[in-house]
C-alpha cells in the first residue's frame, strides 16, 4: 500500500503545479464573477421593475435604464473581484517563494 500524503500535489514538476494553481484560480474568479453578475443584474430589475409598477410605466423605463446601468456596475465589481483574488494569489506565491527559499538555503547548509 502506498502511504497517502496530508497534502495532494498534481506533479512534482514546478511549473505543472503553477499551472494547475492558475486554472484553480481562474475557476474560482469565474464562478464568483457569474454569481456577482447574476446578482446585481437581478437587483436592477428588481428595483427598476418596483419602480415602474410604483410610476405606473406599462413600458418599463426604469427597468430598462437601471437594467443597462447595471452593466458598468457588473464591469467594475467584476473587475476588483479579479484584482482581489490576484493580489491574495501573489500574497501566497511570494510567501511560497520565500519558505522555498529559506528551505533551500537550510539544505546547503
Amino acid at each position: 500500500m502506498r502511504k497517502r500524503s496530508s497534502q495532494y500535489t498534481v506533479s512534482q514538476n514546478s511549473n505543472i503545479q503553477k499551472t494547475a494553481n492558475t486554472v484553480n484560480l481562474v475557476g474560482q474568479i469565474g464562478c464568483i464573477i457569474g454569481v456577482a453578475a447574476i446578482i446585481i443584474i437581478a437587483i436592477a430589475f428588481g428595483i427598476g421593475w418596483l419602480i415602474d409598477d410604483w410610476l405606473g410605466n406599462d413600458r418599463r423605463y426604469a427597468t430598462m435604464i437601471l437594467m443597462i446601468g447595471s452593466f458598468p456596475v457588473t464591469l467594475f465589481v467584476m473587475v476588483q473581484i479579479s484584482m482581489n483574488f490576484l493580489s491574495r494569489a501573489n500574497k501566497r506565491l511570494e510567501k511560497a517563494n520565500k519558505n522555498n527559499i529559506t528551505e533551500e538555503l537550510d539544505k546547503d547548509k
